[in-house]
């Protein structure tokens, strides 16, 4: 399964362009036609990119088929680092200062 973000507007033709990148097109490639589309860098935690593509002669690609293409984000590419980054957020945000306030709070035996 390959990872695209959930787009309504671009979710016509998925193509992979090279190692890092995903374009996924509005409108499905015609000759003599510009189609806008949307460039996804997997390996940049999927930052993204318009433009418009013309195709004056012969299209030299074809398609991903659909059921390869997953918006379930448990598929993505920089899950492990949302995951720690969640971890070290955790940590310092919520676990310090609670582990502080019981220190400052426990009862004290003479």
């Amino acid at each position: 399964m390959i990872y695209v973000p959930n787009d309504e507007n671009y979710n016509s033709c998925y193509v992979i362009k090279d190692k890092d990148t995903i374009r996924v097109y509005k409108e499905l490639p015609v000759e003599n036609q510009s189609i806008e589309y949307k460039d996804y860098f997997i390996n940049s935690h999927y930052i993204y990119n318009y433009g418009i593509e013309t195709f004056t002669e012969n299209i030299n690609f074809q398609c991903l088929d659909n059921s390869l293409i997953t918006d379930d984000f448990y598929y993505r590419n920089d899950f492990v680092d949302i995951l720690l980054i969640f971890y070290i957020f955790f940590i310092f945000v919520i676990y310090t200062p609670l582990n502080f306030i019981f220190k400052l709070f426990r009862k004290r035996y003479i």
